[in-house]
């Protein structure tokens, strides 16, 4: 008869089996290890590695300097002719390596260097490879658990690396925490940073990625949402009916694209945020808030732009979460109004 604690294992196997299968949904039914559940909370996503991947030539050779779990490294191995993936830590290393055995990739070097600066062994091992393509994920936590957005407090240090990985390879690949300053960045990074891509998947902020060459002039911020990247979308006429695009996370993080509250009419913009038709438009006052209120007691709130927060106007309005509306208080050109929405998606 099994122990409670031995229960308690398997129910930890079997959350950190539904995680995994979420997040890599072709590792499904593969028997991989996963040493502990913090390698598999940091490690990207499908979209995103295979997104990453789609950027380096097809047959080059990739180095994967801070491997993890291993979703980035297996995304470029289906690509790359050889991949050099390395860890810092030898468990997690040994448990990737067998891995990546069972999933059929034999075209990896497994390696456990410390990458720092003032190492030289792990230069010459790398040098020796001959990579046309960097790829880096520099640790966003402390020794203590603390977020780092900084990226001189990130291990690796990239500001101090990055003259030897470009003197290495001619792209490098840095995948950076979604908080982190996208001004401070290009200040940082001027002279090359090439392309910064803000990679959202399942309506959330994951990832800044930074491509970067040897004097190369900024080509600008471009935005990824679950895989498909965002081009620049005119609006198109849509009769009389007054629709309302609300961006997501990573949109709203780029800076492209239409702001909230902005009529938009592109089905193509459907990945990238979501629509709603607008029921009724009314100006941002105390009588309308109460009025609002009154006429629907359950309703979703958001609040943007405006100086109260969304819990504030619900309290305001005494109205509680649910129902088939939402109820958005904005400030579209300046003006603050109250839009009663519906959720519609259009077609691309």
């Amino acid at each position: 008869m099994k122990t409670g604690f031995a229960r308690l294992l398997e129910d930890i196997d079997r959350q950190d089996r539904a995680r995994l299968e979420a997040k890599l949904p072709s590792w499904t039914g593969v028997s991989v290890t996963v040493p502990q559940t913090v390698n598999l909370q940091q490690c990207s996503g499908e979209s995103a590695a295979r997104f990453k991947a789609s950027l380096v030539p097809q047959g080059c050779r990739v180095a994967d300097l801070t491997g993890g779990l291993g979703a980035d490294s297996w995304a470029f191995a289906l690509r790359a002719a050889e991949l050099w993936y390395n860890e810092r830590d030898t468990v997690l290393c040994r448990a990737v390596e067998q891995n990546f055995s069972v999933l059929g990739l034999g075209n990896v070097r497994f390696n456990s260097f410390e990458i720092d600066a003032g190492s030289a062994e792990w230069m010459c091992a790398l040098k020796e490879f001959r990579p046309d393509v960097i790829y880096l994920d520099p640790a966003r936590r402390s020794a203590y658990g603390k977020k780092l957005f900084l990226l001189e407090d990130c291990s690796p240090d990239i500001t101090k690396l990055l003259p030897i990985l470009l003197d290495t390879a001619p792209m490098v690949m840095a995948k950076l925490s979604p908080m982190a300053d996208i001004t401070m960045l290009r200040r940082r990074l001027e002279g090359s940073l090439e392309t910064l891509y803000v990679v959202g998947a399942e309506g959330e902020c994951k990832e800044l990625l930074c491509v970067l060459r040897r004097g190369a002039i900024f080509g600008g911020v471009r935005l990824v949402e679950d895989g498909r990247i965002f081009e620049d979308v005119h609006q198109e006429a849509a009769g009389s009916e007054q629709l309302l695009f609300v961006p997501s996370p990573s949109m709203t993080k780029s800076g492209l694209g239409p702001g909230l509250c902005r009529t938009a009419f592109s089905g193509k913009l459907a990945p990238f945020g979501k629509f709603y038709r607008v029921l009724e438009d009314t100006p941002f006052t105390s009588s309308n808030i109460k009025s609002l209120g009154t006429r629907y007691p359950k309703a979703e709130v958001t609040a943007r732009g405006v100086p109260v927060s969304s819990e504030e106007l619900r309290n305001k309005m005494k109205t509680k979460p649910g129902g088939s509306v939402h109820i958005f208080a904005c400030q579209p050109e300046g003006e603050r109004r109250l839009l009663v929405c519906q959720k519609v998606t259009l077609p691309e």
